[in-house]
């Protein structure tokens, strides 16, 4: 068996596929990333827990904080963040920080993708899917969220062909450390990377494994330890609002907008959510070159999408705003987009071209509400010298209504 199974077509891949042409997509998607979200950028101001906790325990606790659970689990690389920033430069510039390095990661996400090493069909288009799918942004260009974007390294790493020398394969291990103990999905995830240790048996799938599965360890302790807690979790199952959920997150919005969202009954949201996504994965097992990489990120969709969708209990909301909770509707979002985008170029010409329709419908309605509004400015730089100063004040952030409860500098740091 091959350790690293053909996931491309075997037909000589177009121009946009090529290495440079990949390189130049990265700087294209880095541009329009910046023009979805650029008050993020040119006005940078912290979001939610960037500053109420990352910020605030980094000053409180100092090294400690690394090792502090937020919502159960750990967060390494805001941790890391605000530890930089702190180290670095003056209060007035850590939103700048903070949302800089966000951006770039989500950049560095490209770059992946790009890789030689990363076997995926269709890559210039999945990388588009990042910017293109519909959502608030709220996962963007910020440190809170930044554990929504940085899971696709993850994602990644499944269709990576094994390292070629150590410190190749080492950098491999390190980023799946780093993302590992940044979020919940190393133990989402732990069943894909072991069927992929089972199905190829290298030394690098096992180690990969070995790496994910203690990742796991550690964050399943820590939930474990906190308890998980889950919203409405004694309200009975509503099975309507969760399929309508499910379809108005993952079907209407992405493809028809936001109006149709608002417009359309719980039902048809729901009839959407089936009608669209249950062909989608059931044509993932058809057997083609492209086989296990929609088997792959099928599973990895209905993994992701279940453990979601379980943790926020969307059945028991009363509306669906198309805000609440979008965070949690990110990943699937994505990735269902990608199985889309494959079936562009199934051999079924009906098929195929029903998915281009869908694709370019989505991004026309998508694209009169592409750049995000700017929320309101509450000059950080004007306000932040409490922080400087180290003494107690409430200091406005975004979202809009969220603020910091900033203790003051502890005395021994003074």
């Amino acid at each position: 068996m091959s350790a690293n199974p053909p996931l491309a077509e075997s037909r000589r891949p177009g121009w946009l596929s090529s290495a440079r042409a990949l390189g130049w997509l990265v700087l294209v998607c880095a541009a329009l990333l910046a023009l979805r979200k650029p008050w993020a950028l040119h006005t940078p101001q912290l979001w939610a827990e960037d500053g109420s906790i990352f910020l605030t325990q980094d000053e409180q606790m100092g090294a400690r904080a690394f090792f502090e659970p937020y919502n159960g689990y750990l967060h390494l690389l805001p941790r890391l963040i605000a530890w930089l920033a702190s180290h670095t430069a003056d209060v007035a510039w850590w939103p700048a920080i903070y949302n800089s390095l966000a951006f770039a990661i989500n950049v560095a996400l490209f770059a992946r993708l790009a890789s030689r090493r990363v076997q995926l069909p269709g890559k210039e288009w999945l990388m588009l899917a990042f910017v293109l799918v519909a959502g608030t942004g709220e996962v963007l260009l910020n440190v809170t969220n930044l554990q929504w974007v940085t899971a696709f390294f993850l994602v990644l790493q499944l269709f990576t062909v094994r390292a070629e020398t150590w410190p190749q394969r080492l950098g491999d291990l390190a980023l799946l450390a780093i993302i590992g103990l940044n979020g919940p999905f190393a133990i989402v995830l732990l069943p894909v990377f072991a069927w992929r240790a089972w199905r190829e048996r290298t030394l690098d799938a096992g180690l990969a494994l070995a790496v994910i599965a203690g990742c796991a360890v550690v964050q399943g302790f820590f939930l474990l330890r906190a308890g998980l807690s889950l919203e409405g979790n004694t309200a009975a199952f509503r099975p309507l609002m969760f399929f309508s959920i499910l379809g108005s997150r993952l079907v209407t919005w992405p493809i028809f907008g936001p109006a149709a969202v608002r417009a359309w009954p719980q039902a048809v949201h729901a009839a959407l959510g089936v009608v669209v996504i249950a062909p989608l994965l059931w044509r993932t097992r058809r057997p083609d070159p492209r086989r296990n990489a929609r088997l792959t990120v099928a599973a990895i969709f209905m993994l992701i999408t279940l453990a979601s969708l379980y943790r926020v209990r969307a059945d028991t909301w009363e509306r669906d705003d198309l805000v609440n909770g979008d965070r949690y509707f990110y990943i699937p979002r994505v990735l269902l987009a990608w199985l889309l985008i494959w079936e562009c170029s199934a051999a079924a010409r009906p098929v195929a071209w029903l998915a281009r329709g869908l694709c370019a419908l989505g991004v026309v309605m998508h694209a009169p509400h592409f750049i995000l509004p700017a929320p309101p400015d509450y000059k950080w730089a004007a306000h932040c010298d409490p922080i400087r100063r180290g003494v107690p004040a409430n200091i406005y952030t975004l979202p809009e209504g969220w603020w910091i409860e900033y203790p003051g500098r502890p005395p021994e740091k003074r």
